[in-house]
């Protein structure tokens, strides 16, 4: 299978990605299906599972990242959790030999702004990811292997009841900074899906989203899908209410008082009125979680 740059195959992509822009994705999927009768290419395969999922068939969209996941130099950590790969994308932070595991909207703005003032002394301010990816980069590793593989270091994970996790994604990511217009601008609806539903249509159609908008999937899917079943594995775990004992504990890892840091309280950018019955559809949507890490939702 090919892995390297090629102009032909980024032209390619390039006109599958202005159909899909043009609300056609079935043409954007026979467009990669021909070429893949040619070339053999991840890039064409990480399409096509990407089409493959707006067209709704979750099943074969997962088929293929189970083909390609270890042919991905660099797989986003939506592509693990579909292909059911036991390797997560760790936050490797070698000096003090700590590996945080980010789940979005967990606090991961507030954590990794933590990690950066350790290694330097001062805050992200707003720019924590970006700044602690270089200068602690995401190692792939097999959770499975952990204890053997990293026997020493530090292993944590921060988790959210999925429920207050849709609400913070939708109040911040939906409504204030309208992440679904950057990826379709131009327009108010997609594949028919409104870039701005309100609360309700927003879990209603949630599955449908999932599907369509890579940003939303990255950012609601399920904890047992990026941290895995195996709770034992971590060190500590705690919800995003409990960011005080998960300072102490990494100042006393460190040697560094870390100062008091919170980002983003999203509960204050947009007022909803949860609809019971749709969000308890949406507690069984995320059943394995309520299981694995039931236990730490308690604070939230």
């Amino acid at each position: 299978m090919e892995n390297t740059k090629d102009t032909d195959i980024k032209a390619l992509v390039a006109k599958a990605e202005a159909l899909i822009l043009d609300e056609k994705p079935e043409a954007a999927q026979a467009l990669i299906a021909a070429a893949l009768q040619d070339r053999d290419h991840v890039r064409l395969w990480r399409f096509q599972r990407r089409v493959l999922l707006m067209l709704g068939d979750e099943a074969a969209a997962a088929g293929v990242m189970q083909r390609i996941i270890d042919k991905i130099h660099a797989p986003t950590p939506g592509e693990l959790a579909l292909a059911g790969s036991p390797r997560s994308a760790f936050t490797a932070v070698r000096k003090h030999k700590i590996l945080y595991l980010h789940v979005p909207k967990c606090g991961s703005t507030t954590v990794k702004d933590m990690l950066y003032f350790m290694l330097t002394g001062e805050r992200g301010e707003g720019h924590a990811h970006t700044l602690v990816a270089k200068r602690a980069p995401y190692q792939y590793l097999d959770r499975t292997k952990l204890a053997h593989s990293h026997p020493n270091w530090f292993r944590f994970l921060v988790v959210r009841d999925p429920v207050a996790r849709l609400r913070s994604y939708y109040r911040f990511n939906l409504v204030f900074t309208n992440d679904l217009s950057k990826e379709v601008p131009g327009r108010e609806t997609f594949l028919g899906l409104p870039l701005q539903p309100d609360y309700d249509t927003f879990l209603r159609h949630l599955d449908r989203y999932r599907q369509v908008f890579r940003t939303l999937r990255a950012h609601t899917n399920a904890i047992t899908d990026i941290a895995g079943t195996d709770a034992g594995l971590y060190h500590w775990i705690g919800s995003v209410g409990d960011m005080a004992a998960l300072r102490a504990k990494l100042s006393e890892r460190a040697g560094v008082a870390i100062p008091e840091i919170h980002n983003f309280r999203s509960a204050e950018m947009a007022a909803i009125v949860p609809d019971a019955d749709l969000e308890a559809a949406a507690r069984e949507r995320y059943a394995a979680d309520y299981t694995v890490y039931g236990n730490w939702f308690a604070a939230r």
